[in-house]
């Protein structure tokens, strides 16, 4: 059985993060929550990686992407609160400016 990592990183993003610390409505107070989803899913970004390398899978495009996401999404998250900073989103740039 192969494991569908893409589908395992759909719709990782700060907001994401927020609402696992916040719950949907707003008044939850889990602050692990974010942490333990993003570690599981380094979990499986670790086990990616090893497929790819022993050449099990060829999704190297979509593991970077993944990446990424994980990566912006614990940045925002992180860095965001209320009355902080003006942080772009994302961080990246603009296709036609990073060519």
């Amino acid at each position: 059985m192969s494991i569908d990592f893409p589908a395992l990183f759909a719709g990782v993003d700060s907001d994401a993060l927020f609402e696992l610390e916040y719950g949907p409505d707003g008044t939850g107070t889990d602050c692990d929550a974010p942490r333990d989803y993003v570690e599981q899913l380094l979990a499986h970004l670790a086990d990616w990686r090893a497929r790819l390398l022993d050449g099990t899978r060829t999704d190297a495009d979509a593991y970077r992407a993944a990446l990424d996401a994980v990566r912006e999404a614990w940045l925002q998250y992180s860095f965001r609160w209320v009355g902080g900073p003006d942080l772009p989103y994302p961080f990246d740039l603009p296709q036609e400016v990073a060519s």
